[in-house]
Parts: C-alpha cells; sequence; structure tokens
C-alpha cells in the first residue's frame, strides 16, 4: 500500500470511528501534513478524496473544511466500466439500483482502452472496491478490487483471481428464438452473426448460435452451418454482402434470425439499401430487447445482471471476496413473438 492510500485508510478510519465528531473543522491541510509528514499536496489530494466519498465537507476559501453528518456519507464506491449504450444502460440501472439501496457510490467510466489500466487505478486510489464491466473483455483489476465481466460473449478458459462473470443464458435464449421460430413453420431459416468476432479473430461459436443451430439439428436441418454467416461487428459491407450471397443461395428463405439487436438493424438498414423488405417479405429476429425495429428478441435481464453483480461486490467490501472466481446465469426470456409470422395453421 503506498503512502497515499495509507494516509486515507487511516484518515478515513478516524472519521469512522468518530475521532472527529460531525459538523466540527476538520485539521487543516498543513496539520496533517505535519502530522504525517508528507507534502501539503498530497495532503490536498487525500482531503479531497474523503470529500469525494461524503466524509468531509469543503467550504469556500479560508473557511476550512467541515466533518459531514453521518447520512451524508457513502458506506462505499463502486463503478460501471462501459460505453453508455441502450443495452449497457440497462445494466447500469440494475447496478445503480442496488448501490443505492445499500447506501453506496456509482462512479461511471467509459476510458480508451489505453487508458483502461490507468483509470482502473485511479478508481482504487478513490476508494472504489469494485467494477461493474461491460465490452471491456476481461480487465485486470489492482490489488484489493474485484471486478465483474457482465454479459461476455465467450467465457474464458482460464479464470483470472478476482475477477468474476455474470452472464445471460444465451444458449438458453438461443433454443426459445429458434424453437418459436420451427413451432410457427420456418424451414428455411438463415442466420446472420457479427458478434462472434467481437472476441477476437478466432473466436469459439457463441453459446447463441449455438442455441440456434442445436433447435435446427433437432428439427432435421443439417446444414445450419452453411446457413450462418459470420460477419464483423457493425460492418454494413457484411451485412449487405451476406444478403447478396445467401438470398441468392437460399432464396425460398423465409426469416433471417441474428445474434443481436445490433446485428439485426444492420440487416434492416442493408436490406433496405437493397430495397428489401425484412422485416417484411422476410422476417427477422433479433437478441437483447433493446430494439426499436417490430422483431421478435430475447430479453436477457440486464438489469438483473447488473443488479447482482453490485449485490456480490457490496457484499466483498464488508468481508472477504470467495475464493475463487464466481460464475452467475441469469434465465432470458423470449419478446415479441408475434412478429414471427406463422407460415402453418
Amino acid at each position: 500500500m503506498g503512502i497515499t492510500d495509507h494516509i486515507y485508510q487511516d484518515l478515513k478510519k478516524r472519521l469512522e470511528n468518530g475521532n472527529y465528531p460531525a459538523g466540527t473543522r476538520f485539521p487543516s491541510e498543513s496539520t496533517l501534513a505535519d502530522e504525517f509528514s508528507v507534502n501539503k499536496m498530497t495532503m490536498n489530494k487525500i482531503v479531497s478524496m474523503l470529500a469525494e466519498q461524503g466524509y468531509l465537507i469543503r467550504g469556500n476559501r479560508g473557511a476550512g473544511t467541515r466533518v459531514a453528518e453521518n447520512r451524508t456519507r457513502f458506506k462505499g464506491a463502486l463503478a460501471f466500466l462501459g460505453q453508455l449504450k441502450p443495452y449497457s444502460t440497462r445494466i447500469l440501472s440494475g447496478m445503480t439500483a442496488e448501490t443505492t439501496r445499500n447506501d453506496f457510490m456509482t462512479i461511471i467510466e467509459s476510458p480508451r482502452i489505453e487508458e483502461l489500466q490507468y483509470r482502473l487505478q485511479l478508481l482504487k486510489n478513490q476508494g472504489v472496491t469494485g467494477i461493474v464491466s461491460i465490452g471491456y473483455g476481461i480487465p485486470e483489476p489492482p490489488q484489493g478490487m474485484s471486478l465483474f465481466c457482465v454479459d461476455c460473449a465467450i467465457l474464458p478458459s482460464i479464470r483470472q483471481e478476482r475477477v468474476h462473470f455474470i452472464n445471460s443464458d444465451n444458449f438458453q435464449g438461443g433454443q426459445q428464438m429458434m424453437k418459436e421460430i420451427m413451432r410457427r413453420g420456418h424451414g428455411e431459416i438463415l442466420i446472420f452473426s457479427s458478434e462472434r468476432f467481437a472476441a477476437g479473430p478466432n473466436a469459439s461459436v457463441t453459446p447463441r448460435i449455438r442455441g440456434f443451430h442445436e433447435i435446427m439439428k433437432q428439427n432435421g436441418i443439417p446444414d445450419f452451418e452453411e446457413r450462418t454467416f459470420y460477419g464483423a461487428p457493425n460492418s454494413l459491407a457484411d451485412a449487405k454482402r451476406f444478403l447478396q450471397l445467401y438470398l441468392k443461395r437460399y432464396p425460398a428463405s423465409t426469416i433471417i434470425c441474428t445474434d443481436s439487436d445490433g446485428s439485426a438493424e444492420l440487416i434492416h438498414r442493408a436490406a433496405w439499401e437493397q430495397g428489401i423488405e425484412c422485416p417484411g417479405k422476410i422476417a427477422l429476429t433479433g437478441f437483447g430487447d433493446v430494439t426499436r425495429l417490430p422483431v421478435a428478441s430475447i430479453n436477457q435481464n440486464p438489469e438483473r445482471q447488473g443488479e447482482l453483480a453490485a449485490r456480490h461486490l457490496i457484499s466483498f467490501a464488508s468481508g472477504a471476496p470467495p475464493p475463487e472466481p464466481l460464475m452467475e446465469i441469469v434465465d432470458t426470456e423470449l419478446t415479441g413473438a408475434e412478429n414471427i409470422p406463422i407460415l402453418i395453421s
């Protein structure tokens, strides 16, 4: 532990133990700098950290710093690491609901990848004890900090210390979607994936795609792999190429099943530019339940994922984290099934 962290924890413990009564003036930075044998700049940083955590209230210049009332203090702090998109915002909503119930602060960070480890260390220095992460792969948390990766497409074969996982049951979700497609009489099915290679150029087939394939195989569609196209993430060019190649190869196709709502929106745009009505003449499905398109999708319960991750991290903050990494699965549910046309009565 560095000198800054050591002094911060010492003063924080004094405040929590009531050594400095609520409402009284906190010792000056000069006094504390002398006590701990550090310069005033270091002490100013530490006092600022305590104020950000709700332990102190800074007055106007010259008015000094006062000890906050207990009710104004947060019990701890967690951070959300991710870009604020429709799906990740729902994870954040579940997380903040849990932190609010437990008087924890939530800090939102969306750093560039090259700044990631530096920002994680800054968060630790600010007293953050846990991270909920989406879209950053599997970051390495600093010592003393735990991290939950939420909704990873592909789980690692080797687990890291202090890195835990909460995922929706995407294999179940893939099966739910394909069972409903089959139940409604579709047999000429295409699959478009733009999620697989987000994890890397040699990534495994994702659980949701394996769920699609399993049900197709059970229903006598042996060429399910040949009917699946793997494109680059967010590539409109790949979506256009898929439509051109696969609708020519499988002209009787009645539905395109995608592995994310983002993929469904790519197909919709590519089809519109090529004069194809999809969804419409060709039905379309998504995965994630965040699109405004009139399509069936899979609700991955992201609010529940964020809530559970925060709940575990809050419990870790008050005691020792588990000796082995946690892996928790959240159920999925089919939504918008009425948007899948019925081909048989």
